[in-house]
Order: C-alpha cells, then structure tokens, then sequence
C-alpha cells in the first residue's frame, strides 16, 4: 500500500508519525520510498536503500564518465538528489563539472582533492553530448591538422555547432567553448 492510501482526517506529518510507530512495534514494514506493507511474522522485512547508496551503485555500475541531475530523478525528490550529490561530491565519488552535470571522480595522490577520472576534454564532449549538442574539432586543433600551424592544440577549446551559455570545468579549470564554423 502507498503512503496516499491512508484515508485519514490528518495531516501529512502526523500520517508519518504514525506510520513510525507502526514500523516501530513491527506491525507495518516499509518496501520503498512511500510503499508499506503489512509486517508478516518470520519474514525479514525487505532493504531499503538509501539515496546516496544507490546514486554510488549507479555511478559504479556506469560506463559513462558524465552525469546529468536528471539521471537520478527518479531516485527521490529534486532535493534529497541534491543533496545526495553534494554528499557524494564531498566524498570524493563524484565532481561537479557543471550545472546539473557531475562526474566520476578519484580522490589525486598529489594533492587529495577529488578529481575526475578522465581528462577534461574528454568530459566536455561527453557532457555536451548528452545535453544534445554537436561537437565539431575547434578552430586550433584544425589548423594543427591542416599543416597551417606547428603548435600542439591543449585541447581546452571545443567547437559546438549549437549555442551553450554554460560553463564546462572543475577547480578552476574550464574548457572553452567556440562557435563551429
């Protein structure tokens, strides 16, 4: 049964303190976010995950470096994933690398902050991949590959063919973004 099918005369909080104590003399057990059921004797109530354990499996489990906010929504409410981020960014899991947008992270042996996996580069395309937008090489690396120039493109620049009015980076340290042409 959902939390909602309580037709009761009471508020909200006051639905929750029941449901409490429900669980607590083991007569109700809860199965997921605002789902219970009647507790049966002998049987061990099932697990509930917490939202920042199973944010921490997903990331795992992933085989994309970039994360967007919206992946979790359905995970819990648009604050309890909020804060969850920002826990896991705390931690060390992830690294915010834009707004709404997180990656995997390490915490560096060289100076013990979390940092991401993959180079930064390589996080901008994806992240703007995923927000829809097409990524063309920028204007340095194509006269490097042309012969027009001998100097080595940093590789901090990406053209997008679309128009972004976000910032793509960490720590200081943002990618560029030009006008494809």
């Amino acid at each position: 049964m959902s939390r909602g099918e309580f037709l009761l005369d009471a508020d909200y909080d006051s639905v929750g303190r029941t449901l409490r104590q429900l669980m607590k003399d083991k007569r109700v057990e809860r199965v997921g976010r605002g789902q219970y059921r009647k507790a049966e004797p002998g049987k061990r109530p099932a697990i509930t995950e917490t939202i920042g354990a199973a944010i921490a499996r997903k990331v795992q489990r992933s085989k994309r470096n970039v994360f967007l906010r919206s992946d979790f929504a359905p995970l819990g409410s648009y604050d309890a994933v909020g804060r969850a981020l920002r826990q896991k960014a705390t931690e060390g899991q992830l690294v915010q690398i834009g707004y709404g947008l997180y990656a995997k992270a390490e915490v560096s042996p060289f100076t013990g902050k979390p940092a991401p996996i993959v180079g930064i580069k390589k996080l901008a395309t994806e992240a703007l991949g995923r927000l829809g937008k097409k990524v063309a090489p920028s204007s340095l690396e194509d006269a490097y590959n042309r012969g027009r120039s001998t100097q080595v493109p940093t590789g901090r620049v990406v053209a997008v063919e679309d128009r972004v009015r976000r910032r793509i980076g960490y720590d200081g340290n943002y990618v560029v973004l030009e006008r494809a042409r």
